[in-house]
């Protein structure tokens, strides 16, 4: 988690909930007040579900990192539910300042200015040294307080209804102890939270990463338009696929490696997907003999045996994810699992395609399916797929009956 820095200025409940509504896909569907309500109540029982997760199984995690992250997704939940509801922003802060002051026996301040996370950590700092001995009755306070709320239900008007507005304030302040009590700050999981969830559901603003090898001469470059074959053919009894660039043979005869038939001889789809829309693919890099060797650093790390090993992995570890669920045919946009987004991130961790965000490796895994879909067609069984990385697509082309 990166933490605020003093130089940077606090950020404000206000400002929050302009970002964080950016990416309320719930706000103009019919009932969405509602779900929102029922999604913050799941993810505070999400939270606590992490966390025996966490104990149980002796996770890689630790409590603090998972507790972050779910109390990131609650804060998003609470704040749109908020908005949902019409209690403005600054007046869910001060519902939560009041409740902590009344909580600490502070006096309550007249004329608020706007309310920041910084405030409420302040007040939380100087009161709260022993909040991780009462974390267990924390969480159950913010689980009896969501129950609350889901009760309430979604009513009318409710910037005129003092008893939520102020229920909601007081779940705000409950969320900042229960950080607290992970020795976290709000203000920090906040600020996280944006960060995840404009890497995962951008808007209409998105923009593509700048392409890694942009600043190199164009033979160390990837393809900038890549048209390959992929062609299906048996001997000896066995079925395989052949890539053909230029009408020149790239790379080995693929099969597909399993007991069960299941078309991965198709699977180097996936790695021109990463090309088009993460600019990235140390596999093709290989295939097509353009390592970056002017750069031994890049050379050896970034374009070297371990890179393609990790790329391979994602490629497989992915398909058979998809194999269970149709090969992702029936997966929008925005839908993906983001629990796979977020594994595949990790798995690139300290790679130069870390700084893609999560919504572009979304892009490449269904763009890469939908094209897989389309090779394994027994009408097609092979085809040309085109890469643009200007463009950022992946476009197929049946195979011509001369082509075998």
């Amino acid at each position: 988690m990166v933490k605020a820095s003093a130089q940077q200025l606090p950020l404000t409940i206000e400002q929050y909930a302009a970002k964080a509504n950016e990416t309320d896909r719930f706000a103009d569907i019919p009932g969405g007040s509602s779900k929102l309500t029922f999604g913050f109540f799941g993810e505070v029982g999400g939270l606590l579900a992490a966390l025996k997760k966490v104990y149980r199984d002796q996770l890689l995690e630790s409590e603090t990192e998972v507790a972050g992250e779910e109390i990131g997704d609650a804060l998003w939940y609470l704040v749109a539910m908020a908005t949902a509801q019409g209690v403005n922003p600054q007046i869910l802060g001060i519902g939560c300042l009041t409740s902590l002051r009344k909580r600490f026996n502070e006096c309550d301040h007249d004329g608020q200015s706007v309310v920041n996370f910084r405030q409420i950590d302040g007040i939380i700092d100087v009161h709260g040294s022993d909040l991780a001995a009462s974390r267990i009755e924390l969480l159950g306070e913010l689980a009896r307080m969501s129950g609350e709320v889901v009760g309430h239900g979604s009513q009318p008007q409710l910037a005129l209804n003092h008893s939520q507005a102020g229920l909601l304030g007081q779940l705000l302040a409950i969320l900042g102890l229960v950080c607290a009590s992970f020795m976290l700050k709000l203000e920090d999981v906040a600020r996280d939270n944006l960060f995840k969830i404009h890497g995962r559901w951008p808007g209409p603003n998105r923009a593509y990463w700048r392409a890694f090898d942009g600043d190199l001469l164009e033979h160390e470059q990837l393809p900038r338009v890549l048209p390959m074959e992929f062609i299906e053919r048996e001997a000896s009894g066995k079925t395989y696929v052949v890539q053909r660039l230029n009408r020149v043979h790239i790379g080995d005869r693929l099969t597909d490696n399993s007991n069960e038939p299941d078309d991965y001889r198709f699977h180097d789809v996936f790695h021109l997907a990463y090309v088009a829309h993460l600019g990235w693919s140390p596999v093709i890099r290989a295939l097509l003999k353009i390592k970056r060797k002017s750069k031994p650093a890049i050379d050896e790390n970034e374009d070297g045996a371990r890179a393609m090993i990790i790329e391979e992995g994602i490629a497989t570890w992915i398909f058979n994810h998809a194999k269970k669920r149709r090969f992702y045919e029936d997966v929008e946009p925005g839908k993906l699992d983001y629990g796979l987004l977020k594994q595949v991130h990790s798995m690139v961790s300290g790679y130069e395609v870390e700084a893609c965000p999560l919504w572009q490796w979304e892009q490449a895994i269904l763009e890469g399916f939908r094209v897989f879909r389309e090779l394994r067609k027994s009408t097609h069984r092979g085809g040309t797929v085109t890469v643009n990385m200007i463009d950022h697509t992946l476009t197929f082309k049946p195979p011509s009956k001369t082509l075998a």
